[in-house]
């Protein structure tokens, strides 16, 4: 009996024995198993980093809708008048007529609800030529009453008064001080109104230019005036929108 009972323990620790490899290969392999799997994630981690740093940052950059547009890749119908610009500030429209002015945009306007001090500047507009009007209609004036005095009074019909001279040219002054006056004062506005078209039927852009708002209009009718382009000019003017109007005023 005892040999029999030393027999099978020595069975069983064989049987241990041999077992105890396959525990061990299979510890070993499911070692193997996990460590390759860390492995695996790791550089999962790692791509999806570079991945996140291969982003670029325009992506995140949320796009500005503040530049409302009637040019976004539709043509107008109709003959074209021009493009028109909106600004909220008059600084704004100060910078952008200083930009047109430097692109060489000769039919261009800037239009705001009341004056902006150095606008003339920034547009590159010399001296205006409406005094010029303003002294040939006096000078006009000066003449007419001169000639009537002088030629009814000295030729055409003279006469004594008071015992003066036919030609007392003193007297003269005062009419030709007031024909002086009058033709500068009717011709002058006259003309200024023809010249600002206002006997014309007014392109109404937008009707709260005269109240709050601010637009740079650059004219088709420019030398240089192509749609896409001036499109594209306005967008780096930063303005709050941009839009193309047709002749008759759409």
């Amino acid at each position: 009996m005892s040999n029999d009972v030393k027999d099978q323990d020595a069975t069983d620790e064989e049987s241990a024995a041999v077992e105890s490899p396959e525990a061990t290969e299979e510890s070993h392999e499911t070692s193997e198993v996990s460590a390759s799997t860390e492995e695996v994630s790791e550089p999962k981690e790692v791509h999806s980093e570079s991945e996140a740093d291969e982003v670029p940052a325009a992506a995140e950059v949320v796009p500005d809708k503040s530049v409302a547009s009637n040019d976004e890749g539709v043509k107008p119908a109709g003959p074209v008048a021009g493009v028109a610009a909106f600004f909220d500030h008059p600084e704004h429209l100060l910078f952008a007529a200083i930009q047109a002015r430097d692109a060489k945009f000769e039919r261009f306007d800037a239009m705001s609800p009341f004056p902006i001090h150095g606008m003339d500047e920034a547009m590159g507009l010399g001296r205006s030529w409406i005094p010029w009007v303003t002294f040939t209609a006096g000078l006009t004036g000066l003449a007419t009453a001169a000639s009537m005095q002088f030629g009814i009074m000295a030729f055409d019909w003279p006469m004594v008064f008071g015992g003066r001279p036919y030609i007392a040219w003193p007297s003269f002054v005062p009419i030709m001080f007031e024909l002086t006056v009058l033709f500068a004062g009717i011709t002058t506005p006259l003309v200024m109104l023809i010249a600002a078209g206002c006997f014309r039927k007014p392109l109404i852009i937008d009707k709260q230019i005269t109240n709050n708002r601010f637009a740079l209009w650059i004219a088709a009718d420019d030398k240089k005036f192509d749609r896409d382009q001036v499109v594209d000019f306005m967008k780096s003017l930063n303005p709050t929108e941009i839009r193309t109007v047709n002749k008759d005023g759409k």
